[in-house]
């Protein structure tokens, strides 16, 4: 009888030892410090547990990573419950506001300058507001006016409407603007461009949370264009129209944000249907794709790595063509010089720190690539290349606080491009 009663014993003490060690790791508090901007809803969301869960190992690595994958925060620190079960969570709130002054002048003297305003944490819930007004201010900055054309743009964007994994955008272009026309790299025209756009769509999040694994996208989009001739011969492809067009879209991102370099892989595509059926007065179908991969080789040091392409067809007019020469394209490469309906470039960018966890870097690239339009090669060569290098410095303290500034060469061309900017450019 006494042999029974202490198996009995025995067994209670094996079932209650596994209820022992879930009440000593079990979550009864989440505390978070350091918020300045944010509501504390915009970290709450992002973590893998919740009051009452049980802590796992893997939940404090995950929940630092999708913190500092927000770009919010110059700092995401998760600990593991204390003895009285309170997880303590401390970030470093980033300033969200940004008032940028832009700038940019082309090879003929023709300039243009505007002022962008970005909120990038409104309302404290990661909330994206943007608004910019550009005018085009003659050769060399001389002047700015109504003739020469001044445009109004704002876009919005709602990353989590709820709490939930839906998210919700919306943009809009409206104004004046000189629309310069070239053949082969060359300035053929110049147009007075009146624009009127607008865009909207909704997302929705099919991993844990949103820009985490795969995302969908469907939206719409309506663009009311006319054109003036200002200079040159008319062309048959520049013509007003109505263009109304069906967005769709998916994307792939996996990465850990360390603020100043990261590692992870990204893929999208997207597929824009414009027909007459919904209203357009052109039919044409644009799809794009970009995959690209970012790898440390050792002390913070990365190698990176993108491969874009794009394909149009139907009827193929001037301003829908893809112009991949630019500070986030093709470097070495302006506006004007890299036209065309289907293109497929690869870019490869070494990146050093000067030192661990430095906010400035060193950086080399090259690319190459071919764009072809109307069965000619862009700048007539079957490949255009481009090589240089540049240097980021990240300001911690300040959302997408990384400006970055690149000197290129175009092959193609034989000229040196600068390229200024901010945030991340892969």
């Amino acid at each position: 009888m006494e042999t029974m009663i202490q198996r009995l014993l025995l067994v209670v003490v094996v079932l209650l030892l596994p209820t022992a060690a879930m009440a000593e790791n079990q979550i009864k508090q989440i505390e978070i410090n350091g918020l300045e901007y944010s509501d504390a809803r915009t970290v709450e969301r992002e973590l893998p547990f919740a009051v009452g869960d049980v802590w796992k190992d893997e939940y404090g690595e995950i929940a630092s990573r999708r913190l500092r994958n927000l770009g919010l925060f110059s700092e995401a620190v998760v600990l593991a419950p204390d003895d009285q079960g309170i997880v303590h969570i401390r970030v470093n709130d980033r300033w969200p506001l940004w008032l940028l002054p832009e700038a940019t002048r082309k090879d003929n003297g023709a300039s243009s300058a505007g002022l962008t305003m970005t909120h990038h944490n409104l309302w404290g819930l990661h909330h994206n507001l943007r608004l910019a007004v550009r005018g085009d201010t003659g050769d060399n900055f001389s002047s700015i006016t109504s003739n020469n054309g001044i445009s109004y743009q704002g876009s919005y964007a709602w990353r989590r409407i709820g709490d939930t994994n839906f998210g919700f955008d919306a943009s809009f272009d409206r104004g004046g603007a000189i629309f310069d026309a070239y053949q082969n790299g060359v300035l053929t025209s110049s147009y007075f461009q009146d624009k009127q756009s607008w865009s909207s769509g909704v997302s929705y999040g099919l991993g844990p949370v949103p820009g985490e694994g795969w995302d969908v996208r469907l939206g719409f989009a309506v663009n009311e264009t006319a054109y003036a001739l200002k200079s040159g011969p008319l062309l048959p492809d520049v013509l007003g129209l109505r263009r109304q067009a069906i967005q769709a879209s998916t994307s792939y991102r996996l990465v850990n944000d360390r603020i100043t370099w990261f590692t992870g892989n990204e893929f999208d595509y997207n597929l824009s249907v414009a027909h007459q059926a919904i209203g357009s007065t052109i039919n044409s179908y644009r799809q794009t794709t970009s995959l690209r991969r970012h790898i440390e080789i050792g002390r913070q040091n990365t190698l990176d790595y993108r491969i874009n392409a794009g394909l149009l067809t139907g009827n193929i007019l001037r301003d829908g063509l893809f112009d991949v020469g630019d500070s986030s394209g093709m470097r070495g490469y302006y506006s004007g010089d890299l036209q065309g309906n289907p293109y497929v470039y690869g870019t490869l960018v070494v990146r050093h720190p000067s030192e661990i966890n430095s906010n400035d870097q060193l950086v080399a690239f090259v690319v190459a690539g071919h764009v072809r339009l109307e069965g000619r090669n862009a700048l007539d060569k079957p490949i255009v290349i481009g090589v240089g290098g540049g240097v980021r410095w990240t300001l911690r303290w300040l959302v997408n606080g990384t400006l970055r500034a690149d000197m290129a060469y175009g092959v193609a061309t034989r000229k040196w491009r600068l390229h200024l900017g901010t945030g991340q450019a892969f």
